[in-house]
């Protein structure tokens, strides 16, 4: 394993690791509200939120694919990238869902704290 796929893989790895600590983050805060019935708005918020997260995932993992498709055409990828490729992909796809649970647990401790 080359030393630039090895990052990407600790990279890639500790993204799934900090998007697990701000899932979790972003379920203390958000089952309450649920449970007492005041959260209609947090809800089509939540489902909004993973339906954007969902489409602008596919969209990237889709335009990864056609760089790698891109770079084995014109003979630029290397044969030991494309054992990467496919989590290459799958980091791509899952980027947008990290970003926005990150923003959702930073946003709904900042309303907690007041």
């Amino acid at each position: 394993m080359t030393q630039s796929r090895r990052r990407k893989t600790s990279l890639f790895a500790t993204e799934v690791g900090l998007a697990g600590m701000h899932t979790f983050m972003t379920l203390w805060y958000r089952l309450p509200m649920f449970a007492s019935g005041a959260a209609p708005p947090e809800l089509g918020r939540m489902v909004s939120e993973k339906a954007a997260a969902a489409f602008e995932g596919a969209l990237d993992a889709q335009a990864e694919m056609l760089r790698i498709a891109g770079q084995a055409a014109t003979g630029k990828l290397q044969f030991a990238d494309l054992a990467g490729a496919p989590a290459d992909i799958a980091a791509a796809g899952l980027r947008p869902a990290f970003r926005r649970v990150k923003a959702n647990s930073k946003r709904l401790h900042r309303s907690h704290a007041r």
